[in-house]
């Protein structure tokens, strides 16, 4: 996906305007795959509404879900963040 759609960058900046998933995405920016319950703990939500945030994310495609056995592991999907936020530095974004 090397070049993001302009509803689906608005999709991204949907997403990342509220506090919470901002929160959740600025957690894993370093890179790492976490735990929905580490997620949770980390903004202090309970798992049932970092489902509903994490939904949203991967929704907009900056956040990979990865199950495994009953645990969900969560990372960010930096090339489509990256991408996105990347059109906001050209000179002349397409309409």
């Amino acid at each position: 996906m090397s070049q993001l759609d302009l509803p689906q960058r608005a999709k991204v900046f949907k997403a990342l305007s509220d506090p919470t998933r901002l929160q959740i995405v600025e957690f894993l920016v370093d890179g790492q795959e976490r735990t929905g319950k580490d997620i949770a703990d980390a903004v202090d939500i309970t798992l049932a509404l970092l489902c509903h945030h994490t939904g949203t994310l991967e929704e907009a495609g900056i956040l990979i879900k990865r199950k495994q056995g009953q645990s969900c592991y969560h990372r960010l999907n930096q090339k489509s963040l990256e991408t996105c936020l990347g059109s906001l530095n050209s000179p002349r974004a397409k309409l």
